[in-house]
């Protein structure tokens, strides 16, 4: 979650205790709160100091801030902490007064709006670990609507069932108008692509398969009209296929668009009338699936694949996937490629530099110039890792609003004192360095780059991420990360720098499901 803000949604930050829900320490505007032994409590520990943990919110800059102050080790999120240390504390983090104890508290909003449902498990669950959900009665609705984002259509007949056939719902594979379009304006002109695909659909629901429709329309949110019209088409689709028919229909960019795991994950917890998926039986057919362009065997040209999100879908949710050519007529295993970018190679123990000699922090006063763009997570770093320390500042533009304020920050702290700076701002290129450099330069003042090591692809992956977990933080489009990459230019040292820090991304997970769900393809 993002760091609090003083908003509308809520109006203070609350430490809660997890032995005792109804015991809350509401945190006011930089007013130190400090925990310990019998101090507010009542814990009774003699390894537990009196002032064991201070903890400060500062709503102007967003922040919450936690300070061991016993000689006994404290922990916040299981990584312990020693006399003297300090660190961020976000949503939900969870604060151990001392280390391998139950004296646990957590960081709450008095009034939170989130997004998501963190009691939930049905969309960011993995599969086997989903529990379906025993149903209040044996009716099922016709329509049922999920998040104001997600509808699903249900046969007047359908049969829930152990054993799931999916398939992507597109003209290249199932329903198509008379005329040939996908989806036609008139939602009686449709027909099936071929009667070998009405025979197998067939086939599958009399052996026992739930048929499932997925499919991705982001042009009837919003719209009334539209919306009512593509229900009625959905509706004629069991007569095309004469079979009963599920269909989950996404409308927005979030969770439950593929190759995200939601539509499935909420299938089988809330739409299979209880019944576990056999997910080793069960498959998914979709024709997005990575293939390269190509000759049919007549010597016509094939088109490559859009995307291969059907592919990913199927890889997420760990089940078997076929294209269309596959299963209906039987094809040999197609040429795929996967994405460049696999989130499963990231790993969560990598140490943020593999530089032995490099410190983060110099005992000297210094200026660092963060170089990342958006979804590198250089300001985690330089937030968490950096602006802990006593004698550091950080200069964000998006906080100061303009370059000019940064500068004259810049100055100020610099220049008296023996603080030192972080320029946490984007710096693709040498001209949107070279001015806190001149800075540097003219107090006499050494300068380093931290560069942070993440591709465009990993980028757009955090950032899909961030996206569907942390429903505050502002949404930042993939064109930014583009634009940063077409103006970046790697930074040297003829720059008037004196060192360039490589910094690798750690991710940072509170939450177990958060963590499964960022190892899955995202884009």
């Amino acid at each position: 979650m993002s760091e609090p803000k003083t908003n509308d949604d809520f109006k203070f930050c609350v430490i809660v205790s997890d032995e005792n829900p109804d015991q809350k320490f509401i945190l006011q505007d930089n007013e130190p709160l400090i925990l310990g032994k019998k101090q507010q409590t009542g814990i009774v520990n003699y390894r537990m100091s009196k002032n064991q943990m201070k903890i400060i919110a500062d709503y102007s800059m967003s922040r919450v801030w936690i300070q061991q102050l016993g000689k006994s080790r404290s922990a916040v999120n299981n990584e312990t902490m020693t006399k003297g240390e300090k660190r961020l504390l976000s949503y939900g983090d969870k604060i151990r007064l001392l280390y391998k104890t139950n004296h646990t508290y957590h960081l709450e909003f008095l009034t939170p709006t989130y997004g998501i449902d963190y009691g939930k498990r049905n969309t960011l669950s993995l599969n086997e670990e989903i529990i379906p959900k025993i149903p209040l009665s044996n009716s099922t609705l016709l329509w049922d609507e999920r998040d104001d984002t997600l509808l699903v259509f249900n046969s007047p007949n359908i049969v829930h069932k152990d054993k799931i056939a999916a398939f992507n719902m597109d003209g290249r594979m199932m329903v198509v108008s008379l005329s040939g379009e996908a989806f036609p304006d008139d939602e009686n002109n449709w027909e099936m692509c071929s009667a070998e695909v009405i025979r197998s659909i067939k086939k599958l629901s009399d052996d026992g398969y739930k048929i499932v429709l997925f499919t991705y329309q982001q042009d009837i949110n919003g719209s009334i009209e539209k919306k009512s019209s593509f229900q009625k088409k959905i509706e004629n689709i069991p007569k095309l296929i004469k079979a009963p028919v599920q269909v989950f229909i996404a409308t927005q960019k979030d969770i439950y668009k593929k190759p995200a795991p939601g539509m499935w994950n909420i299938l089988v917890s809330d739409f299979n009338g209880g019944i576990s998926v056999d997910m080793e039986k069960s498959f998914f057919c979709g024709h997005e699936a990575g293939r390269p362009a190509g000759f049919n065997s007549n010597g016509k040209p094939i088109q490559k694949d859009y995307s291969c999100c059907d592919r990913l879908f199927a890889i997420n949710i760990g089940i078997k996937f076929y294209t269309p050519e596959e299963y209906f007529w039987k094809k040999s295993a197609e040429v795929f490629a996967l994405p460049a970018f696999n989130p499963n190679d990231i790993l969560s123990n990598i140490r943020y530099t593999d530089l032995s000699s490099t410190v983060l922090f110099s005992s000297i006063k210094e200026m660092i110039i963060m170089v990342g763009c958006p979804g590198s997570g250089k300001s985690y770093f330089a937030a968490n890792e950096l602006l802990c320390h006593d004698r550091m500042k950080i200069i964000n533009r998006d906080i100061l609003g303009s370059m000019q304020k940064c500068i004259a920050k810049t100055i100020k702290y610099l220049s008296s004192g023996s603080m030192s700076v972080v320029i946490d701002n984007r710096h693709p290129d040498v001209a949107s360095r070279k001015p806190f450099i001149q800075i540097a330069k003219n107090l006499n003042i050494p300068c380093r780059v931290f560069l942070m090591k993440v591709s465009k692809e990993h980028a757009k992956h955090n950032n899909k991420f961030r996206e569907l977990t942390d429903k505050l933080h502002p949404k930042v489009s993939e064109g930014l990360i583009d634009l940063y990459f077409s103006k970046f230019q790697k930074p040297t040292k003829k720059e008037g720098i004196i060192e360039i820090v490589p910094i690798n991304f750690v991710p940072h997970f509170k939450d177990p499901n958060h963590e499964k769900l960022y190892k899955m393809f995202l884009l």
